[in-house]
């Protein structure tokens, strides 16, 4: 079975790979709670070194992590996703899921990965439960760890727009079957999509000139147990008029309904003030060649259009101590900004009490079309 993220863990995985992201794990590290091990998988040996005397000059003593030599390279550090899912055994220990991945159901390969990089990733998993000693659960249904979420007693939160695209071969009934067996889920609810600035990668429009790239409806973007009965749903104030609010509260409606007829409290937390970052279309660029200017004709070479991260105050991270919360303010910013941020830090710091909230800035993970609970997955305590 999958525990409940807020279940007790034995560590925190990520990969580190010297971008800029990486300043937003470091925060994460600095600031986790002792009693979680941080398990740092990186894609060669040749950084290692420059890893460890950073987190010696941020005050990271060796004792609060381990660092894991992956492959040589890592298609997606989104660890959540390709990596290894903790499943708990009957008997209490831990399993590893080895389920099918697709790099987010670019099967065509248009965004122009190799057939080897995907096989690289996809045999992540298998990699680790023989690293760890643990038993592996196979399945060929492709399952991404963002699109999923359990709340220990038996529910489990699926995305029509993310799971059904990339399993196209599978029947609704089929997949229901298999991630209850992988999963241990006796009810599975199927929400209809995500935010609109959490556009599937391969089609990137949200309106007009706005572009983003994203998974096309994770649940850790929208959508999220807090406890058994309670989930916390994005959503945009009524002030909030622009296109991609009036998108995202249009959808959320729809799974607020499907929500409340599955008898689950729905609590609605707000969504970061859009922000939009000026593009210039480069058929140099692959992405740009091979997705923007293949699949939207009136788009041409030097053309301008807006892009938007995926940012969310759900893609937060529980960790046995703490509660690692998206917050987009500092100085200089408009004051909007603050105040979501606060409300959003409120609303987790009532529902859990006894965990510190940890406000952590995720736009240098954002602007690759995820966040901090992508980039890292919560290893279970076993109880043998």
């Amino acid at each position: 079975m999958l525990p409940p993220e807020w279940a007790p863990h034995k560590a925190v995985w990520f990969t580190y790979t010297g971008i800029a992201l990486d300043t937003v794990l470091d925060h994460v590290l600095m600031e986790l709670d002792t009693s979680t091990l941080a398990v740092c998988v990186i894609d060669g040996d040749s950084i290692a070194g420059r890893i460890r005397a950073r987190w010696d000059s941020l005050g990271i003593p060796p004792t609060r992590y381990r660092i894991e030599l992956g492959v040589d390279s890592l298609l997606s550090p989104v660890v959540r996703d390709a990596g290894p899912i903790f499943l708990r055994r009957r008997d209490g220990g831990l399993a590893i899921l080895d389920a099918d991945w697709t790099y987010y159901g670019d099967t065509a390969l248009l965004a122009g990965e190799t057939p080897g990089e995907c096989a690289i990733a996809d045999t992540f998993p298998v990699m680790f439960a023989r690293r760890l000693g643990l038993p592996l659960v196979r399945s060929d249904l492709v399952i991404e760890g963002g699109a999923c979420e359990i709340n220990g007693r038996g529910d489990l939160l699926q995305a029509e727009a993310v799971t059904l695209r990339r399993n196209p071969s599978w029947s609704r009934d089929s997949i229901e079957g298999e991630l209850q067996r992988v999963f241990g889920a006796r009810r599975i609810i199927w929400l209809k999509e995500g935010p609109a600035d959490d556009m599937w990668f391969l089609e990137p429009r949200v309106h007009d000139d706005v572009f983003n790239q994203g998974t096309g409806g994770h649940l850790d973007e929208f959508c999220r147990f807090i406890n058994d009965s309670t989930v916390l749903l994005a959503w945009p104030d009524d002030a909030e008029t622009d296109g991609v609010a009036a998108l995202t509260r249009g959808r959320m409606a729809v799974n607020e309904r499907i929500l409340i007829k599955a008898g689950l409290r729905v609590v609605k937390v707000p969504v970061p003030v859009t922000e939009y970052h000026p593009h210039a279309v480069d058929s140099t660029r692959s992405y740009d060649r091979r997705v923007l200017l293949a699949r939207y004709p009136d788009l041409h070479h030097g053309d301008t259009i807006r892009y938007i991260d995926a940012a969310s105050y759900l893609n937060f991270l529980i960790t046995n101590g703490r509660v690692f919360v998206p917050a987009y303010w500092h100085e200089g910013l408009p004051m909007e900004m603050r105040t979501k941020d606060e409300r959003m830090q409120a609303i987790l710091q009532q529902y859990f009490p006894d965990r510190r909230i940890v406000p952590v800035d995720p736009r240098a993970i954002n602007k690759y079309g995820g966040g901090m609970h992508c980039w890292t997955q919560q290893q279970p305590r076993s109880s043998d």
